[in-house]
């Protein structure tokens, strides 16, 4: 579930869901298992793509796991890429350039399409300065909360676009803050591919320090919004969950403390709002 990268696309399905909640969103099903399929399509791919030359001999496990069931990794991009691309059909024209959008953004991320400064060759767009954490960011936030709002919107749904902005920058907030600490986990190897992430270029307490700001203000924003109390007290509960996952971690720093407390709380989101709702 974690390796083969089936738990982050329940997240992003999660995250789709969370949309249709808090924008009080008739829930549509099928653009849910069109983020679940990209999801599961461009994170294998880009495993594929980091490839190292030796995988079995990685002090990774998730390394090495993966690529000894290359084969099968092959296999299920294959079947959720198809997926995606045969449910985006029946997306509006609109919704399906977007999800193409994103696509391309998301390959655009690892293929060699960008000449590295002073050497002799290409590398995906993560190798611009400072640029990983917020592109992550952005396409997160495209595909959990604008296609979302996109097809609904051409569905002749109402929407409150100032709800809309207000998501929008909540999840941008709440992503790039968990995923510092896997920039934190990467600084070695990251520096020696010459990957300039946020951590490589401040240093580990002050990549932290970002992580945590960036939760707060969330967490403040959220404090202050228009959303019913329990609904907001979900969100924060949520989040001051993260920031203690973060700041003092009550679990080893493994693959699991990263793949799943991190990752999972973007589930985990989805699941208090829906509690929330419930109650």
């Amino acid at each position: 579930m974690l390796f083969s990268n089936v738990f982050i696309a329940c997240c992003a399905v999660a995250q789709g869901g969370m949309t249709y909640l808090l924008l009080s969103l008739p829930v549509d099903y099928t653009v849910l298992a069109i983020l679940g399929g990209a999801t599961l399509a461009l994170y294998n791919f880009s495993m594929i793509l980091a490839k190292p030359r030796h995988p079995e001999t990685s002090p990774f496990r998730r390394v090495r796991w993966v690529f000894r069931h290359e084969r099968s990794l092959w296999v299920w991009t294959g079947v959720a890429l198809s997926l995606a691309l045969v449910l985006g059909l029946q997306l509006h024209i609109p919704s399906f350039i977007l999800l193409g959008v994103m696509g391309a953004m998301g390959l655009a991320y690892n293929l060699p399409i960008v000449r590295v400064a002073g050497e002799q060759r290409r590398a995906g767009l993560r190798q611009i300065t400072g640029l990983k954490l917020f592109y992550i960011g952005l396409v997160w936030v495209m595909s959990s909360v604008l296609l979302p709002v996109a097809e609904a919107y051409h569905d002749d749904l109402h929407i409150v676009w100032s709800q809309v902005w207000q998501l929008m920058a909540w999840v941008f907030l709440f992503v790039v803050a968990i995923t510092i600490p896997f920039d934190i986990r990467d600084i070695y190897q990251d520096r020696y591919y010459g990957l300039k992430t946020i951590p490589v270029l401040f240093g580990e307490r002050k990549a932290l320090v970002l992580s945590s700001a960036l939760l707060a203000v969330q967490m403040g924003w959220v404090w202050f919004s228009d959303y019913p109390l329990d609904i907001r007290q979900a969100l924060i509960v949520v989040s001051a969950l993260c920031l203690l996952f973060i700041l003092a971690p009550p679990v080893k720093k493994n693959e699991y403390y990263y793949f799943l407390f991190l990752d999972g709380m973007m589930l985990l989101q989805f699941f208090a709002v829906w509690l929330a709702l419930l109650g």
